[in-house]
């Protein structure tokens, strides 16, 4: 909880939520939207959720400074050595943006909607919806304080099969080799197939996998994992009738 960079999830006090037996709240109060509502946030989240972690760190780690964001070169994210780096992704960043206002006036503003926008509104979706569903599950355990090692969080990632072949050639396995680029950050991506054989077998049950169609699995998921508890050191999310899919007790 206190180690996770993004996706960090609420707790029962982020939501206001009294730490009471499940039976004696009233949940249809607490979460009784309707399903068109649910599906517009869901929408919201996948077309925003990307520019807004990297302008305001929503749902990003809760310790870091209020205005933590990924454009300020002296932001809590980066190290001294990565200044420059930032200062020069914030120079193209400004060029991008006087590239696409100059297209604008010269190619009119629907070609470029139709050219840039609505792309760039899709590369949001795909790449929050890859992240979401990698780092965001019923069965997936969250630590806090001294129950958090490297070897555990590492493994709290999920493998899934995302969009078939489609995902392996389109997305180079992004998402099919995701838990041995957390054990591995610096490996490069062509050998996640015979690492993660290797890393399956050592890890055993603590690996994850997932077949579950992903578009099933995101409306899954945004429904079913919307808070943790305030106390444990092992926490698993629970759904809107304040229910656990999973317990460290009885693992």
């Amino acid at each position: 909880m206190e180690r996770d960079e993004v996706y960090v999830p609420k707790t029962r006090e982020d939501l206001g939520i009294p730490d009471f037996p499940s039976h004696e709240i009233d949940w249809d109060e607490v979460f009784g939207d309707t399903p068109i509502y649910t599906l517009l946030m869901l929408i919201r989240q996948q077309l925003l959720a990307f520019p807004a972690y990297l302008l305001y760190n929503v749902s990003g780690q809760k310790t870091y400074p209020k205005w933590t964001n990924h454009f300020s070169p002296n932001s809590i994210l980066f190290t001294k050595e990565q200044r420059n780096a930032v200062l020069m992704s914030n120079l193209g960043i400004f060029a991008t943006l006087y590239i696409v206002v100059y297209a604008s006036f010269a190619y009119g503003f629907g070609s470029v909607l139709k050219f840039y926008g609505i792309p760039w509104l899709a590369l949001n979706h795909w790449f929050t919806m890859i992240t979401y569903l990698q780092h965001t599950d019923t069965h997936l355990p969250h630590y806090r304080g001294k129950a958090w090692t490297f070897q555990r969080g590492a493994a709290s990632t999920a493998d899934r099969n995302f969009l078939g072949w489609q995902g392996r050639f389109f997305l180079h396995d992004v998402a099919h080799y995701h838990v041995i680029h957390h054990f591995f950050p610096k490996m490069p991506f062509y050998h996640g197939a015979e690492a993660t054989r290797y890393l399956k077998a050592f890890i055993g049950a603590h690996y994850v996998h997932y077949d579950t169609p992903v578009f099933q699995a995101l409306w899954r998921t945004y429904n079913d994992c919307q808070f943790v508890d305030n106390e444990g050191d092992v926490l698993f999310y629970r759904n809107k009738k304040g229910k656990v899919a999973r317990s460290a007790k009885n693992d």
